[in-house]
């Protein structure tokens, strides 16, 4: 069995997909990603939930992002630790890369969010997560932040809502709450992120 795009977002639309995506990457011996050198590394869980018209999915499983200027590398990860899948955004465009029995497969686009929804069937922040993720919004792009009360700013930016928890007595944000709309060319995405103690590194 190879895990191929095609059939990755497919794989990903229950909770038993992702221990299958493990399973097949595990049983095929197949190519492993590189790992990321450089840049500001963030780890941690996630939680993620989509829904469209017919159409409710969750999953979960671990991310790391590592931010290197321009360049934002984002790995998800099944519970058991797998990489399956990385999307890389910076100046030559985005790409979507996922491990094969065949060797590593790439999808590329000009945008890592379009590529994501075309990809896999639902979007992800890549292009503005670098930013959030410190709590801050994406420069040079228009957003809406609001301070709120006792450190729970929200921000509105590129059509993600996002909900910061106050920060730490590190001064770092260690939960953030995104959501998208639904849309009627793409679902609705509700993804939570809690950061490892020593992300931001």
């Amino acid at each position: 069995m190879s895990v191929g795009l095609p059939f990755l977002g497919r794989l990903w639309r229950t909770r038993a997909g992702w221990l299958a995506c493990a399973m097949g990457v595990l049983a095929t011996e197949c190519a492993s990603l590189p790992a990321v050198t450089g840049g500001v590394s963030y780890s941690g869980r996630f939680a993620l939930a989509v829904d469209g018209v017919d159409r409710h999915e969750t999953m979960s499983g671990r991310f790391a992002l590592t931010v290197d200027r321009s360049e934002v590398t984002l790995d998800l990860s099944t519970p058991l630790g797998t990489t399956v899948a990385r999307v890389q955004s910076g100046a030559a465009g985005a790409r979507l890369t996922v491990p094969t029995a065949g060797g590593l497969r790439t999808e590329q686009g000009p945008d890592p969010d379009a590529l994501s929804l075309q990809v896999l069937g639902w979007t992800l922040p890549v292009s503005g997560i670098g930013d959030w993720i410190e709590g801050r919004p994406a420069a040079g792009r228009p957003y809406r932040l609001d301070p709120g009360q006792d450190g729970n700013a929200l921000l509105e930016q590129d059509g993600w809502t996002i909900r910061f928890e106050p920060r730490g007595s590190d001064g770092r944000i260690r939960r953030l709450d995104m959501s998208r709309p639904l849309r009627s060319d793409a679902p609705a995405v509700s993804l939570r992120v809690v950061l490892d103690s020593e992300a931001g590194s």
